[in-house]
């Protein structure tokens, strides 16, 4: 029997303690532990491994550094999301295990938003499959069929005000210019260039093209109504462009940061576990936004520079579920942290769309012991304790390589295939 200390307070790590006492080891937690209680555990040498397990990475990379100064050969197993810092941990302090809790359950959500069939999704040589019940690959959906519409309602109706103006001004403002030019060829019966010059000098406001002046009245007219469509064209298309140069905007009018309308997963939270399912679900060819209420998040910022779009403000927000196109969407998954802030964005999906599958996020307080009750507004997967079990397996040396859910059982990857763990994951 292997004899584990644990380190690290809140859900998490009491989840993981639960896991390990199922797999039969026996656990020393200290759920606040400081300099001297860490000293006086290892001194003690009783222990076989170690274990951190907190959703901030600070508190596990202290406690690798402490126990490592302690011991030079206890092994050691923790939780840290950056991959920067796991690499460094990795490098820098041997017999260090790093996994994370986002990297852990990212794969079984996007099998989740897909098709609630697929329990997870899974890397291979070949590109990505998916897990079915019974955990056999099977192909992921395809939703490449109307890619081009999706493209095109993305360009036609963008998410952003700021965007359509710039759109829709710069689109009036070609609208006049060929129709001036056009006309100009037809009625005043001028040359190709000279019609262009004279349409141009008069959509730039330099001058209106003195041709006109001898044409017929009601082309005058008509000229009068271009030059007053293309003023308006021209103010939208200045303030868009103004607008997008002055703010720092998430989303964009076309590529990978235009807000998608079709086809589509919508992912309430940019947390650690938020952000690695956009980015497993993009690697999947799957398109995604992502809605957060912090706009300076660390995470944003990350979304910012891999241009994933991010939209701002509350997910239980039904005016902004509604701009997201959501009856259109795949999949709403609702991941932030809080329990009730998924639930309230859950309710507020169901409300737009009684169809709209719905994914929640459980595992901090009491609501993470009210799973089947939450399974009544949409498929709830208890974060922390499928990450425990994997972290457990980790500790115990099973070296999984990854974690999905049979019959309301958890199941480890291994060498050898996959192997249930003695814990319930349903409550």
């Amino acid at each position: 029997m292997k004899r584990v200390l644990l380190m690290g307070g809140g859900d998490l790590a009491k989840e993981v303690g639960a896991a390990l006492e199922a797999g039969g080891a026996m656990v020393d937690w200290l759920d606040e532990p400081d300099d001297v209680a860490i000293r006086a555990a290892v001194e003690t040498g009783q222990f076989d491994v170690a274990c951190a397990a907190s959703r901030e990475d600070a508190f596990p990379l202290r406690m690798a550094l402490l126990v490592r100064e302690l011991d030079e050969d206890l092994p050691i197993v923790v939780t840290i999301f950056d991959p920067a810092m796991a690499r460094q941990v990795t490098e820098t302090i041997p017999g260090c295990s790093v996994t994370s809790l986002a990297d852990i359950v990212a794969p079984v959500l996007a099998g989740q938003c897909l098709d609630p069939d697929i329990v997870a999704v899974r890397r291979t040589d070949a590109g990505f499959i998916g897990l079915d019940r019974g955990l056999e690959e099977v192909p992921l959906p395809e939703f490449r069929v109307r890619r081009a519409r999706s493209w095109a309602e993305a360009v036609l109706h963008p998410y952003d005000r700021s965007a359509a103006l710039l759109f829709y001004g710069a689109l009036g403002l070609v609208a006049m210019l060929l129709f001036e030019w056009i006309g100009s060829m037809i009625v005043l019966d001028q040359q190709w260039v000279d019609a262009l010059y004279g349409s141009t000098k008069s959509l730039a406001t330099v001058g209106p093209n003195p041709a006109v002046e001898d044409g017929p009245k009601w082309f005058k007219g008509a000229i009068v109504a271009s030059m007053l469509l293309t003023l308006l064209s021209a103010a939208c298309f200045t303030s868009g462009l103004i607008n997008r140069l002055v703010d720092s905007s998430l989303t964009g009018l076309i590529g990978r940061r235009a807000v998608p309308r079709r086809d589509h997963v919508v992912v309430v939270g940019l947390g650690q576990v938020g952000l690695r399912l956009c980015l497993l679900l993009r690697e999947c060819d799957v398109p995604v936004v992502a809605v957060d209420t912090e706009s300076e998040g660390e995470n944003v910022g990350f979304a910012r520079r891999v241009k994933l779009p991010v939209v701002i403000g509350r997910g239980a927000n039904p005016a902004m579920l509604r701009r997201l196109s959501l009856r259109r969407a795949i999949c709403l998954a609702a991941v932030t942290p809080v329990d009730l802030n998924n639930i309230e964005a859950a309710m507020a999906a169901r409300a737009a769309d009684d169809d709209l599958r719905v994914l929640l996020r459980a595992g901090d307080g009491e609501l993470a012991n009210e799973t089947k009750s939450l399974e009544r507004i949409g498929h709830v997967v208890d974060v922390h304790r499928l990450g425990a079990v994997f972290i457990a397996g980790l500790v115990l040396g099973k070296s999984p390589d990854a974690v999905a859910v049979r019959d309301g059982h958890p199941q480890l990857l291994l060498e050898s295939g996959w192997e249930a763990f003695p814990l319930d994951i349903q409550r």
